[in-house]
C-alpha cells in the first residue's frame, strides 16, 4: 500500500518514515528466479525473502546484464556493461578466451564515491572480480578469497570452523556423474552454523552491530557463494526436500534440435547424458536446500538489523548475480544459451518509504550501483550504462527504461557470442555462428520451441532493427559481422 492510498487517507496523516541511511545487499549466487516462493514456486521455502517482498518492491522483469560470475559481480560493482569494465568473461579463464584480467584502469566503483561521502563499508563473501582488485582497494572491509574464493580451504573460513569444534571442511554422501567426472552435490559436517551460508551471515551481523555502534552510515554486501553448484550444504537442509513432490522443468526434455549446436552439446561438457524424469528431481531438492538455507541466514541478518535498531533506516536488497539451469534443457550450471533460467534474476528491494508492490517493467542489475548512489545522495560524476530505480522506489514512476532490452554475452566454457533482445512478449537471439532464436514468450514461456522460421515478420523484424541499431551506437565488437549477417 502507497503513502497516498485511501485507506492512508482515511486513517489521518502518515509519519514520516526514517530516510535511508544505511544499505544492505544480500547477493546470491546462481539463483534462479523461478526458484523463490514469492515468484510462484510452489515448493522452496524462502520466508525471508517473501517478508522483504511483501514490505517492499519485488520487480518480475529483473535480468542480469551477463550471465556469468565475474563480469555480472563486476557490472553490479561499477553499473557498466562487461566490455565497458574489460572482465567479459570469468577472469581465470580470460586468457583463453578473451577480455581482461583485471577491471580496466580507471574503472572507478560506487563504493569509492560513498567512501568519500564518509560511508563505512564491508564486503563479505564472494568477491571474483579480477586477478589483482580486491575490496579492500575500494573502501571495503572484510575478508579477501583470492580467485574463484570458495573459502573451504581459506584460512579464516577454517579458524571459524575449528572454533565450532569441527576439524575442516568435511563432505560425504558425495553424488557425481556415473564417470564421476562431476561432483554434483555432499553433505557437509556440522551445523547450520558451520554452513559457509552460516559463516558470511555471521561476518555479516559482526560488521552491522560494529557500524551501527559507530554511528555513521554504512554500506555492507553479503556475498553468497550458493545455490551455485555443486552444492555443499549441511542437514537439515541436505536432505530437506528429499520427499517433496518435485516434478522436472517444463523445458527438461525438450526437443533441442532447433537450438544452436552449442546448447545441444552443453550436456556432454558436464556429462549430464544420465538425467532423467526420475533423477532430477533430487538435484533440484538439493538446489532448493541451498536456497531454503541462504533464506534462513538471510532471516538472521535481518533479525540483526532488528536488534540494532536499524531495520527500518535500512534499504535492503535481494538479488543474484545470474540464474542457473539444473537440469533445463538437460544443462548444468550455466555459461550457454540466452534462456530465462540463467538471465532472469529475483530482485526484491525494500525500505519502510518504499509502499510495497510488485513491478514488471524491465531492470537490470546495472542499476543496483546509480540506485545505490542515489539512495546515498551522491552523484557519480560519470555515464554509468546502469539507470537509479529511486524513480520506482519512490512511486515517482513505473519504469526507467522501455520494456525492451538489449543483452551481449561472450560464452563460458568456450567462447560463444550471442545478442539478445528482449520483449515483454518474445526474445529474439542472434548467434553470428549459427542459426537464430526466436521465442513466443506468450505462447511458449518455457522456450522450448525455436521459431525463428515462422516467426511475425514484422516483429521480428523490428528486433532485428533493435539489435543493429543498439549494435552500431554501442561500438559492440560484433558489428562488423553483423553489419553482414543480421
Amino acid at each position: 500500500m502507497s503513502s497516498n492510498s485511501p485507506e492512508q487517507r482515511a486513517a489521518g496523516p502518515a509519519r514520516p518514515h526514517p530516510p535511508i541511511r544505511n544499505i544492505l545487499l544480500l547477493l546470491a549466487d546462481q539463483h534462479r528466479q523461478d526458484c523463490v516462493g514469492c515468484y510462484g514456486n510452489p515448493i522452496v521455502r524462502t520466508p525471508h525473502i517473501d517478508a522483504l517482498a511483501e514490505r517492499g518492491v519485488r520487480f518480475t522483469h529483473a535480468f542480469t546484464p551477463i550471465a556469468i560470475c565475474t563480469p555480472a559481480r563486476a557490472s553490479i560493482q561499477t553499473g557498466l556493461l562487461p566490455r565497458r569494465h574489460g572482465l567479459i568473461f570469468n577472469w581465470e579463464f580470460y586468457r583463453w578466451r578473451g577480455g581482461e584480467l583485471n577491471l580496466l584502469p580507471g574503472t572507478r566503483l560506487f563504493a569509492q564515491d560513498l567512501a568519500e561521502a564518509g560511508w563505512q563499508l564491508a564486503h563479505i563473501g564472494k568477491w571474483h572480480i579480477g586477478d589483482v582488485n580486491k575490496p579492500a582497494d575500494y573502501g571495503y572491509e572484510g575478508p579477501y578469497y583470492p580467485g574463484y574464493g570458495y573459502p573451504a580451504d581459506h584460512e579464516h573460513y577454517l579458524a571459524y570452523l575449528k572454533g565450532l569444534g569441527l576439524s575442516g571442511f568435511n563432505l560425504s554422501r558425495a553424488k557425481h556423474d556415473p564417470g564421476g567426472r562431476t561432483l554434483y552435490y555432499a553433505l557437509q559436517e556440522g551445523p547450520q552454523e558451520a554452513s559457509i551460508p552460516g559463516y558470511l551471515a555471521a561476518q555479516t551481523v559482526e560488521k552491522i552491530q560494529t557500524f551501527s555502534a559507530r554511528g555513521r552510515p554504512w554500506f555492507v554486501s553479503c556475498n553468497f557463494w550458493g545455490p551455485h553448484a555443486p552444492i555443499r550444504i549441511t542437514n537439515p537442509h541436505f536432505d530437506m526436500y528429499a520427499d517433496a513432490p518435485i516434478e522436472p522443468w517444463p523445458n527438461f526434455d525438450a526437443d533441442l534440435s532447433g537450438k544452436p549446436a552449442v546448447i545441444r552439446r552443453q550436456g556432454q561438457g558436464f556429462n549430464t547424458g544420465w538425467f532423467t524424469r526420475q533423477n532430477l528431481p533430487d538435484l533440484i531438492g538439493r538446489y532448493y536446500g541451498y536456497v531454503t538455507l541462504i533464506d534462513e541466514e538471510v532471516g538472521r541478518i535481518l533479525e540483526a538489523l532488528r536488534r540494532t535498531g536499524q531495520l527500518d533506516q535500512t534499504l535492503i536488497v535481494y538479488a543474484a548475480d545470474h540464474g542457473s539451469s539444473v537440469g533445463s534443457f538437460r544443462m548444468w550450471d550455466k555459461g550457454y544459451g540466452m534462456y530465462e533460467c540463467l538471465w532472469r534474476v529475483p530482485m526484491v528491494v525494500s525500505h519502510p518509504s518504499i509502499g510495497p508492490r510488485t513491478v514488471a517493467s524491465f531492470v537490470s542489475l546495472l542499476d543496483l550501483a546509480p540506485t545505490f548512489l542515489a539512495a546515498a545522495g551522491c552523484s557519480p560524476g560519470r555515464e554509468l550504462d546502469g539507470l537509479s530505480l529511486m524513480p520506482i522506489l519512490t512511486g515517482r514512476a513505473d519504469r526507467v527504461r522501455e520494456d525492451c532490452m538489449v543483452f551481449e554475452h561472450y560464452g563460458h566454457q568456450i567462447p560463444c557470442w550471442q545478442r539478445m533482445v528482449r520483449t515483454l512478449e518474445a526474445k529474439y537471439v542472434y548467434n553470428p555462428t549459427d542459426r537464430d532464436e526466436y521465442y513466443d514468450l506468450a505462447a511458449d514461456p518455457h522456450e522450448t520451441h525455436n521459431i525463428i522460421d515462422s516467426a511475425p515478420r514484422e516483429k521480428l523484424e523490428a528486433m532485428r532493427r533493435t539489435l543493429r541499431e543498439y549494435i552500431e551506437d554501442t561500438g559492440d565488437p560484433v558489428r562488423g559481422f553483423a553489419r553482414h549477417t543480421l
